[in-house]
């Protein structure tokens, strides 16, 4: 290896999971809230528009094309997975955060809050991506130098 960017990817690369069918779950789930999110953006939407608040279908369109984006980046590249995880992982805080705060203010119904499944399957699906393949290597444990 000629530097250190290429170690770092080659490190990535042997501990993430590459599933054809993963992935294409992932691309899909992605694409499904993409779909969504896009009118919600806007205050509309395809399917739930009138149970909510356009301001909560405002935030949640604009957090929904974050999971989206996210989720396609990294069914097309698997190694993301370890920069987006924690990406995911804040916005689903906060997006269960805005749901309970606009529900108590009577800005969206529960039922439309299933919809926020969605994006914590993107999450759990990248999260499995992280999630190191095979066994644990028997190489000592700690920095490596590289000539």
């Amino acid at each position: 290896m000629t530097n250190d960017a290429e170690f770092v990817l080659a490190e990535l690369n042997r501990f993430r999971r590459a599933s054809p069918i993963g992935r294409l779950f992932l691309a899909v789930l992605s694409a499904v809230q993409l779909f969504l999110a896009i009118p919600w953006l806007f205050g509309s939407s395809p399917l739930f528009g009138a149970e909510t608040a356009d301001l909560h279908l405002t935030r949640d369109g604009a957090l929904g094309i974050i999971f989206a984006l996210s989720g396609l980046a990294v069914a097309w590249r698997t190694r993301l997975a370890f920069f987006a995880l924690p990406l995911v992982f804040a916005l689903m805080i906060m997006q269960t955060a805005f749901a309970f705060i606009d529900y108590f203010a009577n800005n969206v119904t529960s039922g439309f809050e299933w919809v926020h499944l969605l994006g914590a399957a993107i999450g759990v699906s990248i999260a499995i991506f992280v999630r190191p393949r095979g066994p644990r290597s028997q190489r000592q444990p700690g920095m490596r130098i590289v000539k």
